[in-house]
């Protein structure tokens, strides 16, 4: 379990209890150059801004400064690219930055902390790696720098993201519905001939599904198969 320092924020940095149930989850960064999510817990706890965000996110912890029940103003905006994600139905997670030669960047420890902090608020709230999103995609503002100027970064975050919150419920769920799908893809033409001679001769029988000719085949099946084979041969007959 991931250890959250709580700093509130001032109340009138954001908004009252929201109405709407958490859908969306909103990467930011600070703009800072080594800046700390402590000092940003602290600045906005301190300080009347008019804006924030639920968490502060640096190489060493994670501070909440909204609480998520609460609405956040992270990223409200006069226009919007995203139809649907808005403060009322998301949570704001702010990475703090650095400074290398010029471009703002993200240390690894910070990465490491922001993608085990959205995995647990995906998994809590049920929000799919799709619902995750840069400010960026919200309202066209460039933000967070290093995952808007080099979309590649940003996809390989969503990837390790998606790696983190891949539990064996979800595995074995994902796996069965590809399986049942490939169940019913139709076979090549090609081995037309040798399915009417198999069918024919028994070797392959097929289930209730039919015969999953694109479907994997498990030892199982495959001794069965020889089984009707040798059998159909010895007897000069096959079933």
């Amino acid at each position: 379990m991931l250890e959250i320092e709580p700093i509130p924020c001032r109340e009138d940095n954001h908004g009252s209890r929201r109405t709407e149930p958490v859908s969306y989850l909103v990467v930011h960064y600070t703009a800072g150059n080594g800046d700390t999510a402590r000092d940003n817990g602290r600045y906005f706890a301190r300080c009347a801004v008019g804006a924030s965000a639920h968490y502060f996110v640096d190489k060493t912890r994670v501070v909440a400064s909204v609480a998520e029940e609460n609405v956040a103003w992270h990223c409200g905006a006069a226009s919007y690219r995203h139809p649907h994600c808005r403060n009322g139905n998301s949570i704001g997670v702010e990475l703090c930055s650095v400074l290398r030669d010029g471009q703002y960047a993200f240390e690894d420890e910070t990465v490491e902390n922001a993608l085990a902090l959205l995995a647990e608020l995906m998994r809590r709230y049920e929000i799919p790696v799709e619902r995750v999103l840069r400010h960026y995609d919200v309202t066209g503002k460039v933000c967070p720098a290093p995952f808007v100027e080099d979309a590649g970064a940003w996809q390989q975050f969503l990837d390790r993201l998606e790696e983190k919150t891949m539990t064996e419920e979800a595995f074995a769920a994902q796996m069965a519905q590809y399986l049942k799908a490939l169940a019913q893809e139709p076979p090549a033409e090609w081995s037309e001939e040798a399915r009417a001679w198999a069918e024919g001769a028994g070797i392959l029988q097929g289930d209730g599904t039919g015969m999953r000719y694109r479907s994997p085949l498990t030892r199982e099946e495959l001794v069965q198969v020889l089984y009707r084979l040798e059998k159909g041969e010895s007897h000069g007959t096959a079933e």
